[in-house]
């Protein structure tokens, strides 16, 4: 009966935790992050019924990486294993490496998840410089929809705000919160996750799922406005439509596809962020185009536009700390597309506000308000 307990237990209980027969192994954490000069801990946790005798063999790739203290072969006696074993680790290297298991006999445990990702730093002061940083960005875009709600609420109107900018906006934001929502919360998700990619962790953590439910309130707040207050007959575009009803045939075509087991549910995830990534390219045009034709920028909040400048340029001051202080420059050019999207929004915020200063800035309206982004 204790060891039908711990087969459930094993088969049910998530985290770094690695599940097979009537024993469970787990490090903890599993991802690790060191300054030179010190030392951090984890732990290797057993929990259940060992049948016979097996050894745990701790080894990396690189030369030299780092030095574990202790004997990096761990015996795992016959019988209940319930104890925790915790090992020290000392960096010798700058960089990013992981620490992976070799378990003697072979399948007595599953050890496909039991690894350790390390990151060294070269100066902790950076990695506390990079951790305010980071939260400034996020306050930043946080912040960003506030003023124009804000004047919106004082003008009682929104005209001079494009309907097509906060409509394909939505789209993406609600993509984003629902691909955010499965990969961090659906185990069977976050399985094959793992399982296309061995030695990862979740990307997705509890602040991305909070940001992206923000973004959504921030948007959809606007969009409320834009029903109760004046509009100038400013409307979605029919181009805007089209975009919005081509997203949403994508979405339920897939989703169809994922319910009838053609496709796995993480890859219309992976859709749903690529829908994510599409409108932020698509959707600053309309706003842009509102403006040259109305030869200026009023009733358009140019504080949304700094605060978002702000948010990536400290962004890409992050990804630039961390990719010197733990040598991995990997990290930015590793991602491409998320690199060259915040480039191009950052562009575009340039551009608005070439428009607002420069282009427009005695603010005099020469075309009528409710033009979209394309003529109905």
């Amino acid at each position: 009966m204790h060891i039908l307990w711990w087969v459930i237990l094993g088969v049910f209980v998530g985290g770094g935790r690695v599940r097979a027969y009537n024993v469970s192994l787990s490090l903890i954490p599993q991802s690790v992050v060191v300054t030179f000069g010190e030392t951090a801990s984890f732990n290797i946790e057993a929990s259940g019924y060992v049948s016979s005798r097996f050894d745990l063999q701790l080894y990396w790739p690189q030369d030299a990486a780092m030095q574990i203290e202790s004997n990096q072969t761990i015996s795992f006696v016959e019988g209940w294993n319930n104890h925790s074993i915790s090992l020290l680790i000392e960096p010798v290297k700058q960089g990013r490496f992981i620490v992976q298991t070799w378990v003697e006999p072979e399948g007595v445990v599953d050890d496909t998840r039991l690894f350790l990702l390390i990151k060294v730093a070269m100066f902790k002061p950076l990695m506390i410089i990079s951790l305010m940083v980071g939260w400034a960005y996020t306050a930043c875009w946080s912040a960003g929809y506030y003023p124009q709600i804000w004047l919106n609420y004082r003008r009682k109107s929104v005209v001079g705000l494009s309907f097509d900018f906060l409509y394909i906006n939505i789209v993406g934001h609600i993509s984003y919160v629902v691909f955010n929502v499965f990969l961090y919360w659906n185990t069977f998700v976050e399985d094959e996750y793992y399982r296309r990619h061995p030695f990862g962790l979740n990307p997705v953590i509890g602040n991305d799922i909070g940001f992206a439910v923000h973004a959504v309130f921030g948007t959809g707040f606007t969009i409320f406005q834009c029903w109760i207050y004046e509009t100038g007959g400013n409307s979605v575009s029919k181009p805007a439509k089209a975009i919005i009803v081509t997203y949403l045939l994508i979405i339920f075509a897939t989703m169809g596809c994922a319910m009838w087991n053609v496709m796995h549910w993480l890859d219309f995830l992976y859709v749903l962020s690529y829908i994510k990534l599409s409108t932020t390219m698509i959707k600053y045009f309309p706003q842009a185009y509102m403006n040259y034709r109305r030869k200026s920028t009023e009733g358009f909040e140019i504080m949304n536009r700094l605060l978002d400048l702000a948010g990536g340029l400290f962004s890409i001051l992050q990804m630039v700390i961390n990719a010197w202080n733990f040598d991995d420059w990997r990290s930015i050019g590793g991602d491409p597309v998320k690199f060259g999207l915040g480039i191009f929004s950052i562009l575009f915020d340039l551009v608005f506000m070439f428009q607002h200063y420069i282009l427009y800035r005695k603010r005099s309206v020469k075309v009528p308000a409710e033009l979209p982004m394309l003529p109905k």
